[in-house]
């Protein structure tokens, strides 16, 4: 009886626990410390006299308007060419060629056909624009980098005819244009810098353009960007 008292008061009793718990601990370390790499690369800080050349797609929804008739909502898509130079690690300047497309809503407008009464007929017509913006870009962070973009320019818009869909009819005041816009967009996002070079992110954005000859063209859209970043060979 007392060898069965002494067999359970041996401390070696537990060893086989105290080595799963040691290999269960080095292998979790293990993991870990794959993990924070993964998450933080050292060589992946957001660098001054770095320059970034970025493709972004974008898709959203726009409000058209058409003179005298309500407001419509439009399926927007389009591209955005992206180019900027850090200026320190914090902030960069840059440029981007922004084109984009809206689907063709319907509005009801109110016309007269060969001198008859007013009627209302459905209307359709889309926006293209092509526009070129400028200016800083702010971020923070190292590996998950939070990023805010304002940006001014303009560009061209081109409106489409405007055509009544039921009888296939051109209307006169609303035959396709071309026309100069003015434009500003802000952009918030949170980029992934995987390495040196590549730099992927999501963002949110807003953006306004508008003209002397046609209506405000607000939209807001989602966007997914990839960058390739190098060092300028004139640095």
């Amino acid at each position: 009886m007392r060898g069965d008292d002494e067999s359970l008061a041996d401390p070696t009793s537990n060893e086989p626990q105290h080595d799963a718990a040691r290999a269960a601990l080095r292998w979790a370390s293990r993991y870990a410390v794959l993990i924070v790499a993964m998450l933080a690369p050292m060589a992946a800080r957001a660098d001054h006299h770095e320059a970034q050349w970025s493709v972004r797609p974008f898709g959203g929804v726009a409000a058209l308007q058409e003179a005298g008739v309500a407001t419509q909502p439009a399926m927007v898509g389009g591209l955005s060419l992206g180019f900027a130079y850090g200026v320190s690690n914090r902030l960069d300047l840059g440029g981007e060629l922004v084109t984009l497309a809206t689907a063709s809503p319907r509005f009801m407008d109110t016309v007269i056909i060969d001198g008859g009464l007013p009627v209302a007929r459905p209307l359709a017509r889309r926006t293209d624009s092509a526009l070129l913006l400028l200016g800083p870009t702010w971020r923070s962070g190292v590996s998950w980098v939070p990023v805010v973009t304002l940006a001014a320019g303009g560009g061209a818009r081109y409106r489409s005819d405007g055509t009544l869909t039921d009888v296939g009819l051109t209307l006169d005041d609303k035959r396709a244009s071309v026309v100069l816009d003015l434009a500003a967009t802000v952009r918030v996002g949170v980029e992934h810098r995987v390495n040196r070079r590549l730099v992927i992110g999501g963002y949110a954005s807003g953006l306004a353009s508008w003209g002397p000859s046609a209506p405000l063209l607000p939209m807001a859209s989602i966007s997914v960007g990839v960058s390739y970043v190098n060092y300028p060979l004139w640095w």
